[in-house]
C-alpha cells in the first residue's frame, strides 16, 4: 500500500513540474509534508546555550532569559535545517553541499564512481527527522528580575518512527525487487508524522527567589499555531507477504491515517480554494533554573533597566518541557481507519489514481468494499514534538563555559510528531565580541557527532553535524542554522557605565 502511495506521489504528478521552480519548491514541501519519507539543527546549541543568546536561549528553556548577559534582544532573521535518518544515504564521493541546498536539489543517482543515491538494506527499523525552520522577527527584554519577549517561526518537520525497513525497501525498490517475495512479514507499532506551520508567540520569565548566592528563575512560552498541512499515519499491527510484483497478500492491517494539504483532493489542484491555513493549535513550553552567583547581590538597585549589570555565575542548571500542544485541522482534512481489515491484492502493479480522494477511495474499496467506509471524520489532530531538556553550564575559567544538555523526546500520543533524543556536551570560549562553541553529541544516544558555533558580534553560523558539510564520510543527514541579531549588553545605557568599565575613571 505504501508502494502504490508512493509511486502515485512521484510519476503522477513530478511530470508537469520540470522547469518551473516556484511550483517545484510547493509540490516538494507538500510531499514531505504529507506522504513522503525524507531523503535523509533542532538543538542549536550555539545559540541555545549562550548567555547572548536572547530569544534563542529562551527556546531552549524559557527561564534562561532571566540570566542572560544582555537586556535587550532582537532577532532580525534566522534559519536552520536538520535532517539525519538511518536508511538512505549518499556515498561521499557524490555528495556536494551546495548541490542540495539549491533551488532545484540534484540528488546523485546510482552509478559511477561512488554508485550516488543508496540505502543501508540490513539494521534496525527505519527512522529519520527532518526540520527546517525559519526565524522571523522577535525581541526580548530584561525588566530587573522579569523578562518579557515576542518571536515569531515557521517550520516544516517530519519524523519517521520505526518503520519496518523492507516496507521502506519497498518504497525505494519498488515490487520489482524479488528479493522480499514470498517472505512473511509481521511489525508492530510504526508511525509517520508530518507538519508544517506558522507560530507567533509571547515569552515572560521571572526570577522568584534570590537568596545570597542562589538564583532560582521560571519561565514560559505561549505561542499560537497556525497550521499549513500536515500528516500523521499511526499503524498498531502490519502481517503481509508481497507474492510477486502483481499480487499482495496483506493478511491484517491495523492503522490510522489523518491528512490536511491546501489541495483540491479532486483534482490535485494547489492550491485549493479555501483558506491558506488548516489548522490552529496551542503550543507551550515550560522551564525552570537554578544559578549559583560568584558575587553577593548588591543592596541597592539601579533606577534604570539597562543599568542592571550581569550577575557572574559558576554553574547554573535548568529543566523544562518544551513543544506542549496540538493543531487541529477542521479545513480540507481527512482521518481515515483500517482496523484490523485484510485483503489479498491482485494486480496491485497496475493501480492508478487520478486524485487524491480516487486513492482514498481505491484503498477502501480493497479492504472494506465501500469507498467511503474508511472515512471516520473530515478533521484530524497532530500534537507537537514534545520533549524533556536538561541543562547544566559550568564555568570553569573566566570567559570558558562547560556545557551538557540532554533531550528525550516524550510520547503523549500516537499522532504526535517525535524528536530524537540527544545527549550533548560543549566546551565555549565567550566573550562580547566573539564566541566559539564545541559540541560533540550523541545522536539518538547512539550516532556521535562533532560541531562548530562561531558568533562574530551580531552574526552567527553552526552546525551539530560537521560531517554533513564535507564529504568526510557518507552522507545522512545535515544539520546548520545562522541568525542575524542585535542586542545590548546589561549595564550599557547612554548615562551609565557598568563598574567592570575602567573607563569611567578617566579624567
Amino acid at each position: 500500500m505504501l508502494n502504490v502511495l508512493t509511486r502515485y506521489i512521484t510519476n503522477k504528478n513530478l511530470e508537469c513540474l520540470s522547469g518551473n521552480p516556484a511550483k517545484h519548491t510547493a509540490l516538494v514541501f507538500l510531499i514531505v509534508t504529507i506522504f513522503h519519507l525524507p531523503l535523509l539543527s533542532q538543538e542549536k546549541v550555539g545559540l541555545t546555550t549562550s548567555n547572548y543568546g536572547g530569544i534563542y536561549s529562551a527556546q531552549l528553556n524559557p527561564a534562561a532569559t532571566s540570566n542572560s548577559k544582555i537586556y535587550f534582544d532582537f532577532n532580525l532573521f534566522g534559519a536552520d535545517i536538520f535532517l539525519e535518518n538511518n536508511f538512505l544515504y549518499i556515498h561521499k564521493e557524490d555528495y556536494r553541499l551546495m548541490d542540495f541546498l539549491s533551488l532545484s536539489p540534484k540528488l546523485p543517482v546510482s552509478g559511477e564512481p561512488g554508485q550516488g543515491l543508496d540505502y543501508t538494506a540490513s539494521g534496525d527499523a527505519v527512522n529519520a527527522f527532518e526540520q527546517v525552520e525559519v526565524m522571523g522577527p522577535s525581541l526580548s527584554y530584561s525588566l530587573g528580575k522579569h523578562s518579557v519577549g515576542l518571536f515569531s517561526k515557521a517550520l516544516a518537520v517530519t519524523s519517521v518512527e520505526d518503520l519496518p525497513r523492507d516496507i521502506a525497501i519497498l518504497m525505494y525498490e519498488g515490487l520489482e525487487f524479488d528479493s522480499l517475495y514470498g517472505i512473511d512479514q509481521h511489525h508492530g507499532a510504526f508511525d509517520f508524522s508530518t507538519m508544517g506551520w506558522w507560530e507567533i508567540g509571547g515569552h515572560y520569565s521571572y526570577i522568584f527567589k534570590e537568596k545570597r548566592h542562589n538564583v532560582f528563575s521560571a519561565g514560559i512560552n505561549v505561542s499560537v499555531l497556525f497550521g499549513y498541512a500536515g500528516t500523521s499515519a499511526h499503524a498498531r499491527d502490519m502481517d503481509y507477504t508481497l507474492v510477486d510484483e502483481s499480487i499482495l497478500d496483506i493478511r491484517n492491517l491495523d492503522a490510522d491515517i489523518g491528512f490536511a494539504a491546501p489541495i483540491d483532493f479532486d483534482d490535485n489542484q494547489y492550491p485549493d480554494d479555501g483558506a491558506m491555513f488548516k489548522g490552529k493549535g496551542i503550543g507551550v513550553d515550560l522551564g525552570i533554573m537554578y544559578l549559583r552567583k560568584k558575587e553577593l547581590p548588591t543592596r541597592s538597585k539601579p533606577q534604570k533597566y539597562c543599568a542592571y549589570e550581569h550577575e557572574d555565575y559558576f554553574f547554573k542548571l535548568g529543566f523544562s518541557i518544551l513543544d506542549m500542544g496540538k493543531i487541529n485541522f477542521k479545513e480540507n482534512a481527512q482521518q481515515h481507519s483500517y482496523e484490523n481489515v485484510s485483503a489479498y491484492w491482485e494486480r496491485v502493479d497496475t493501480v492508478g489514481f487520478g486524485s487524491i480522494n480516487e486513492l482514498t477511495a481505491g484503498f477502501s474499496t480493497v479492504f472494506y468494499g465501500d469507498p467511503t467506509a474508511s472515512l471516520q471524520e473530515n478533521s484530524f489532530g497532530l500534537n507537537l514534538p514534545t520533549t524533556l531538556s536538561l541543562q547544566a553550564d559550568y564555568q570553569y575559567f573566566p570567559n570558558w563555559y562547560l556545557n551538557t544538555l540532554l533531550v528525550v523526546p516524550l510520547k503523549l500520543t500516537d499522532n504526535q510528531l517525535r524528536k530524537p533524543s540527544q545527549a550533548i556536551l560543549s566546551l565555549r570560549y565567550e566573550t562580547p565580541q566573539l564566541e566559539v562553541n564545541l559540541p560533540v553529541s550523541l545522536y539518538d544516544f547512539k550516532k556521535p557527532r562533532i560541531g562548530l558555533f562561531v558568533r562574530f558580534y551580531y552574526f552567527s553560523v553552526g552546525t551539530e553535524n560537521l560531517g554533513g558539510l564535507f564529504s568526510f564520510q557518507d552522507f545522512t543527514g545535515l544539520d546548520l542554522y545562522f541568525s542575524v541579531k542585535l542586542h545590548i549588553a546589561k549595564g550599557r545605557c547612554a548615562t551609565y557605565r557598568p563598574s567592570s568599565d575602567c573607563r569611567h575613571l578617566e579624567f
